[in-house]
């Protein structure tokens, strides 16, 4: 899977500008895509990338004073055998992460590894937030909904920066982050050129993603499928040990405030379509999927 689109930042301000045709048919098939965007600052996700292997180089006691508290704070490392993205498979995930989310609100009681990694995420995550609610524009305008419409629902209070990262090893094709979907409106990959990532077809099948350094991966979540009434799916996607290289990526999770009502919008609709989902709100959709991870975790027993 290596479909790409130049994603044009100053769209809003071309009333004539096609950039949400263009994403329409992009995100129908599987709801991935891959954005070039040149206006946007790459060296910030570089910074990240350095702090982040800067981080995970470190000994386990010192990742260990930022452990991970709760899905509620969602925050902090997590080590292997932490999560399990795929309850169903009984096998705790192979991976490193550090998450972050909220950091445009003050939490004095945050502690960070160092002041620049604090000073890279959060200039990032500001960075990102704002590339994605450009894209939220775009969707609205795709569902003739009001400009600001998904923006609105996004304060930050749920959206959250991720590290992750998968040690070097015998690319044996392992799964090392189990299949799933992701759980709020869309989220934003960083790569770093190293291949792991694949993509579930229509037809069962694992469809390798591009590992490109200079576009960054879109995919629509969960509820972005509920909004558009599957218009734009939310597809399973897992990591492989496809390399015998370590692999590192940065996500930006977009997921709604948690009081957000998330309801079928008609103009995602075709003429005959039926309504195949039910209202909900956000927080209840999110809590339940981080939870059933981490228990899935626990189930699985840690292999570290």
């Amino acid at each position: 899977m290596s479909q790409r689109l130049a994603f044009d930042l100053a769209w809003p301000q071309n009333e004539h500008s096609s950039m949400p045709e263009q994403l329409d048919r992009a995100l129908r098939e599987d709801g991935f895509v891959q954005l070039t965007c040149p206006a946007f600052d790459w060296s910030l996700a570089n910074t990240v990338f350095d702090e982040a292997a800067w981080f995970f180089d470190q000994d386990l006691a010192f990742k260990q004073a930022f452990a991970y508290r709760s899905a509620a704070e969602n925050y902090g490392y997590q080590g292997f055998g932490d999560e399990a993205l795929d309850p169903s498979s009984g096998a705790a995930d192979r991976k490193e992460t550090f998450t972050m989310r909220g950091l445009l609100e003050p939490a004095p009681h945050r502690s960070w590894p160092s002041e620049t990694f604090e000073q890279a995420m959060v200039g990032f995550y500001t960075t990102c937030f704002d590339l994605a609610k450009n894209v939220m524009e775009c969707l609205a305008a795709i569902g003739g909904l009001p400009a600001d419409f998904f923006v609105r629902a996004h304060s930050g209070e749920n959206v959250t920066l991720r590290l992750l990262y998968y040690p070097e090893g015998e690319a044996t094709g392992e799964v090392v982050a189990g299949a799933h979907t992701d759980y709020g409106l869309m989220t934003l990959l960083f790569q770093d050129g190293v291949d792991g990532l694949q993509v579930e077809s229509k037809s069962g099948h694992w469809l390798d993603v591009d590992s490109a350094v200079d576009a960054v991966v879109l995919n629509t979540g969960d509820l972005m499928a509920h909004w558009s009434n599957d218009r734009f799916p939310s597809t399973r996607h897992r990591v492989c040990r496809r390399s015998s290289k370590a692999r590192l990526s940065i996500a930006f999770f977009c997921d709604p405030d948690a009081k957000t009502l998330v309801e079928v919008q008609p103009g995602f609709m075709a003429d005959g379509d039926v309504v195949r989902y039910s209202k909900t709100t956000a927080g209840e959709h999110i809590q339940a999927k981080l939870l059933a991870s981490h228990h899935a975790a626990q189930t699985a027993g840690r292999k570290d």
